[in-house]
């Protein structure tokens, strides 16, 4: 099955032989643009069905007026290094930055992306039934913040509404990381590597072939529901590594994440959590509360531990990985033991997730072009932060679904193309435009991406 992008925006790419050539490559399109005011998409089909350079622009834009302003500008157009080819990663994240009408865009306008969707709200019979009016309807625009700091910090929190329930939030994160990667796969964006976080490693699961997208959704749904009945805790990331952070647990909080060398998520239960953020801030030490109503990964999840054994033992099959799997638990591959055994995923449910060193296995051994799949861009700053990702690795990783009120799903994606095609991800164009085609894969350069000015610390499980 194939899909076609939505005309209401398009993606303009233009190269060169070398660097100094590609100004004029640039402006040879604002050139198209203003003797043919009448749109892009037709300028659109014609330059990527052109032979290209190794250097490389790309800009995603809804209209004439909208792509001469950002041609003129240049800015964060152009990719710096030639393309090499490279592996390509689809990283998924956690759920903490999902929001109402997160789905409605590609809903609309992509019918692969649709359609598994779509199944997925039917596999869940009433509660997709849910999921579907929360998901695609047309989200809400972002407030206005106030003028003091306070609102416009506060702005910034997620707006989940009833997504920040466990039991409709943590499927609804995983109907669109599927969704959007069977839409990937359609245009032949195929990974070599997969990794999740949290929740995310389910869905990572599935697209690695060691869960059915049934038995995934149905696992993901039940685990979610049960976890909505365990009395409510609260998570915290801490601005410092873990042996330092450890110290402050005390006996009911524990460390549910490691994100980064001087990040470390803590949960427990609600007035553990709460009493730690008290002597933090006492004590001056830098910490953001996560959007979660749980302790997610720590040992206020052990009561469903055996429970979920028990479901997945006689409700799903598992299979080895066809795509290398990075696992939370132990922050490396996982081995076909590890992905098959159920006991993997009961440990899963209480361990902390070891995003530091899955990330550190990812670079060092794949050293992909990678995209986020999933609200938000946790997973892409995470990713950029990481000790091994150097100023040329920076472009290499790019979210696909931004945050509340940033913008559509087509827009973010194609942007995310873009930046990838000038590192040097192969598209096969004709495909993404729905007219068939060959296998896409990954590969490299830089571009004048900068890494985040913090830390993401908004996805929580």
């Amino acid at each position: 099955m194939t899909s076609t992008i939505a005309r209401t925006t398009d993606l303009l790419v233009w190269s060169a032989a070398d660097a100094a050539g590609l100004p004029a490559a640039r402006a040879a399109v604002l050139d198209r643009l203003g003797s043919d005011p009448g749109g892009v998409a037709e300028l659109a089909r014609e330059l990527r069905s052109r032979d290209h350079g190794p250097y490389r622009g790309a800009l995603a834009c809804h209209d004439v007026d909208q792509a001469v302003a950002a041609l003129r500008r240049g800015r964060g157009l152009e990719g710096k290094h030639p393309a090499a080819e490279r592996p390509l990663a689809l990283l998924f994240s956690g759920v903490g930055e999902q929001f109402p009408g997160m789905a409605w865009d590609l809903h609309t306008t992509q019918p692969v992306f649709r359609a598994a969707a779509e199944r997925c709200f039917a596999a869940l019979g009433p509660l997709g039934d849910e999921l579907r009016e929360l998901l695609v309807r047309p989200p809400a625009p972002p407030a206005a913040p106030a003028g003091d700091l306070r609102a416009m910090l506060a702005a910034r929190e997620v707006p989940q509404g009833p997504l920040s329930h466990t039991r409709l939030g943590q499927p609804a994160v995983f109907v669109v990381e599927h969704a959007t990667a069977e839409l990937l796969r359609s245009w032949g964006l195929v990974p070599e590597a997969v990794l999740g976080y949290s929740l995310g490693e389910y869905a990572a699961a599935c697209a690695a072939g060691v869960l059915t997208p049934e038995d995934a959704l149905r696992l993901v749904s039940w685990r979610a529901e049960r976890i909505e009945e365990l009395p409510e805790g609260g998570m915290l990331a801490v601005a410092a590594p873990r042996a330092e952070v450890e110290p402050w647990l005390g006996d009911a909080v524990d460390v549910s994440a490691v994100t980064g060398p001087h990040q470390t998520v803590v949960g427990g239960p609600a007035a553990a959590v709460a009493e730690l953020a008290v002597r933090l801030t006492d004590a001056g030490v830098p910490f953001q509360r996560v959007g979660a109503r749980h302790g997610f990964h720590t040992r206020t999840m052990a009561p469903l531990a055996a429970e979920l054994r028990a479901w997945i033992t006689g409700n799903a099959t598992l299979s080895a990985p066809r795509t290398r799997l990075a696992a939370n638990v132990t922050g490396t591959w996982a081995t076909a033991a590890q992905a098959t055994d159920p006991d993997y995923w009961a440990r899963h449910l209480t361990h902390p997730v070891e995003l530091l060193s899955g990330l550190g296995a990812l670079w060092r051994d794949v050293d992909p072009v990678a995209l986020e799949l999933g609200p938000g861009e946790g997973l892409t700053a995470y990713a950029r932060h990481h000790p091994a990702c150097d100023r040329p690795r920076l472009a290499r990783v790019q979210p696909t679904l931004t945050a509340a009120g940033a913008g559509t799903g087509t827009a973010a994606l194609l942007t995310a193309l873009g930046r990838l095609w000038t590192a040097g991800l192969r598209v096969d164009w004709a495909r993404l435009d729905g007219a068939g085609g060959t296998e896409v894969t990954g590969s490299d350069s830089d571009s004048d991406s900068d890494k985040n000015s913090t830390e993401n610390t908004g996805s929580a499980a």
